[in-house]
């Protein structure tokens, strides 16, 4: 009697537990440790990667079976060779590390990915030729191998955009939190806010002392607690990357919260010390155990200026003769919206600070320059750049032609007469550049630019120091891999219109 008794006491024990388990948050076998956040990364960072290589994969099965369509010198025996010997090229893409950078990075993109992509196109497209000469089918024509090459190049480049593109806005932002001062931190939630292919949402900072008295709050940002509370953050805030600035931060603590972040399976950036003196033009280099950086300190070759003025040239007479339409219109616009004149003249400092006559299509009463002094005193400014929000002297199409850029059309004349480039530093006053220092002036190296990352990151929403850090990047890693991705990111922040007055 007493044993039925136990049993039937127990039964509702057993079913509690048993609803418990079903109900409890599923953890990893291999990591228990893990938070919510970091499981999300690792698990959405598995699936993305194996998306890309089935688009790899896939953009390669297709110029298989097309080539075999189109071409004669290629049968239904190279077919099936190729078909069997396919998943070789995800694997050389794979050795180049192709899939492992999304979830390592804080930010990655397809461009960044560009001269990697091709490097393992060839190689995978090589690697493929030869097993198919290894087969009873034979070695691909030059011709079919060239075909299969590149297109097999531009369908991964194009698959492996559009996935992540619907990847980013299927699955949202992923989860931060900034570790650092204050200032540190507001830097760090700046740049993040205006490069939004980071894809991270920041929640707030850890301030890195016990004792924050007196310790100013960052603007960007609210503070969630130090850094001895980033176990606990991280689990109720579901956060998956942690960006570390250095400052304050010693040697051992760093160690220990390397360590916390690695335990969790979180995504970890650390921003370094002196970071305003670390470009791109820095390499990452080993002696022995210790890793050093190397300063290229070498002005643009030859080669690659006089390649970056005949894409100019090119690029600039091929729109100006697709786009006449579109200016004939827009100066009609301004007739009847203003009256004349259409184009706005003004002095501005080129290259070495040599002043050029720009052109803009007028957004502005015709009386604009003689009323900037009721709305700017210039020897006032805080910092040699100025740009009005809500400016009274805009017309009413100006403000609809700020708003797409379409006013610095007509700067393709000067690209094309060689006062401009298509990418560069943005064209400032000569009123303005008289007020620069020395260190400022450095943005005067090359041609100003039509576009350049101003225009791409953030436009007037930006200070003058993160315009001139973004532009100092640009100049010491100049090449036309750069100018082209910038103006292929051009379109978007026009789209975007974020910082466009």
């Amino acid at each position: 009697m007493s044993r039925a008794s136990d049993a039937e006491r127990s039964r509702p024990e057993v079913a509690a537990a048993t609803r418990s388990a079903a109900v409890a948050p599923r953890r990893s076998r291999r990591d228990p440790g893990f938070t919510a956040g970091a499981e999300n990364l690792r698990r959405r960072g598995a699936l993305l990667r194996r998306l890309l290589a089935l688009g790899d994969w896939g953009a390669l099965l297709c110029c298989l079976f097309a080539v075999t369509a189109i071409t004669s010198s290629a049968d239904i025996g190279s077919l099936f060779w190729g078909l069997m010997f396919s998943p070789v090229w995800v694997i050389v893409y794979k050795l180049h590390g192709l899939y492992d950078n999304d979830h390592r990075r804080i930010r990655h993109s397809t461009l960044d990915e560009l001269p990697t992509l091709v490097s393992a196109s060839v190689l995978g497209t090589l690697t493929l030729d030869g097993l198919l000469a290894l087969s009873p089918a034979g070695p691909l024509s030059p011709a079919n191998a060239i075909a299969i090459g590149l297109g097999s190049l531009l369908g991964c480049f194009v698959l492996r955009a559009t996935i992540r593109f619907l990847w980013h806005h299927l699955t949202g932002l992923a989860t931060g939190i900034v570790v650092g001062p204050a200032a540190a931190v507001d830097v760090v939630a700046r740049r993040v806010s205006t490069h939004p292919e980071t894809r991270l949402a920041l929640v707030g900072y850890l301030s890195t002392g016990d004792d924050t008295k007196g310790e100013e709050e960052a603007a960007e940002l609210p503070r969630l607690g130090t850094v001895a509370d980033i176990s606990r953050v991280a689990r109720e805030e579901e956060i998956e990357r942690v960006v570390v600035t250095e400052e304050q931060m010693s040697e051992p603590a760093a160690e220990h919260l390397i360590e916390e972040c690695k335990a969790a399976g979180l995504g970890l950036t650390f921003l370094p010390q002196h970071f305003g003196l670390l470009g791109p033009g820095i390499e990452l280099n080993r002696l022995a155990e210790l890793p050093v950086l190397d300063f290229r300190f070498s002005d643009p070759s030859r080669s690659t200026v006089a390649m970056k003025r005949a894409m100019d040239v090119v690029v600039s007479g091929l729109l100006l003769a697709l786009l006449w339409p579109l200016l004939g219109m827009i100066a009609l616009a301004i007739l009847i919206d203003s009256g004349s004149p259409v184009f706005f003249r003004q002095r501005r400092a080129g290259r070495e600070g040599r002043p050029f006559t720009m052109l803009k299509f007028r957004t502005m009463v015709v009386d604009a320059e003689e009323r900037l002094k009721d709305l700017v005193d210039l020897n006032q400014l805080d910092q040699p750049a100025f740009k009005i929000q809500d400016d009274p002297r805009v017309t009413r199409i100006g403000r609809a032609l700020r708003r797409a850029s379409l006013d610095e059309l007509p700067q393709l004349i000067n690209v094309l007469r060689g006062d401009m480039s298509l990418v560069g530093p943005r064209p400032e006053e000569e009123s303005v550049v008289a007020l620069y220092d020395e260190r400022q002036r450095g943005r005067l190296a090359i041609r100003p630019g039509l576009t350049g990352p101003m225009q791409v990151y953030g436009r007037s929403d930006l200070t003058f120091e993160e315009r001139l850090a973004m532009e100092r990047d640009y100049l010491d890693n100049l090449s036309l891999l750069t100018d082209l991705a910038i103006l292929i990111r051009t379109p978007r922040a026009i789209v975007r219109g974020e910082g466009a007055y």
